[in-house]
């Protein structure tokens, strides 16, 4: 329980890796001695005010998933097969929650170096907000560009933001936004974009994210993580 209320976790791990160009998929390619999906759920675990922890995998990963899951033995832990995108992905996690769920917290299980105090940080912003999302500010200058590939305009970056996970939600308001995505010609990136295209009143607040919680999404990335976890020893 998290102040009072129900508190869920969907940790998505099912995408394809395809820009890995590896067999394996990318959440249980090994940094360091330990597997990415391992670290993600190695925070998240910790984490005692979580009441159900429902990872989603594919189903042909549902092994390996298993044997990692072996390591935790965690009761609130439940695995259920992903969709055919990261959306449906998503809500099948969300669709395995708890009726009882009152918060939820959505986290990318390829981003294994997320720290518990940023998760904290993002569940704070609960109690005021029925959304909030991690990003860190932009360093580079971007360019908006058009359908030729020519520079359009070029918003401030003091306003720009890279979003990140974790991602916490008032859980019934996630799902009904979901069921409005999925009837809808919309295409969302993140979870939070749903309330820019059908809860413009609701404000998702920004949490200051950390440089370090990367996406482990191609194979300069394994560079990054291995080299992160040199420093940190």
């Amino acid at each position: 329980m998290y102040k009072g209320k129900f508190l869920s976790a969907v940790i998505t791990a099912a995408g394809s890796g395809t820009r890995m160009g590896m067999d394996i998929n990318k959440p249980y390619l090994e940094v360091g001695t330990k597997k990415v999906l391992e670290l993600s759920l190695e925070t998240v675990t910790s984490i005692e005010e979580f009441d159900e922890i429902i990872l989603v995998a594919r189903e042909e990963d549902f092994p390996l998933a298993t044997e990692i899951l072996c390591l935790f033995r965690d009761p609130r832990i439940k695995m259920v097969q992903g969709g055919a995108s990261r959306e449906e992905s998503t809500y099948k996690g969300l669709s395995a929650l708890n009726p009882d769920s009152d918060l939820v917290l959505n986290h990318d299980g390829v981003r294994p170096f997320a720290s518990r105090g940023l998760f904290l940080r993002v569940l704070e912003q609960m109690e005021a907000y029925k959304a909030a999302i991690t990003a860190t500010k932009s360093k580079d200058t971007i360019k908006v560009v058009n359908e030729n590939g020519e520079v359009d305009f070029t918003p401030n970056r003091e306003f720009v933001y890279n979003i990140q996970t974790p991602q916490a939600f008032d859980t019934r308001l996630i799902k009904k936004l979901y069921q409005k995505y999925f009837k809808s010609e919309a295409k969302i990136t993140d979870d939070s974009q749903l309330f820019e295209f059908f809860d413009r009143n609701e404000p998702v607040k920004v949490v200051e994210g950390e440089y370090s919680n990367i996406k482990i999404t191609t194979a300069e990335d394994i560079i990054f993580a291995k080299a992160f976890i040199k420093g940190e020893k």
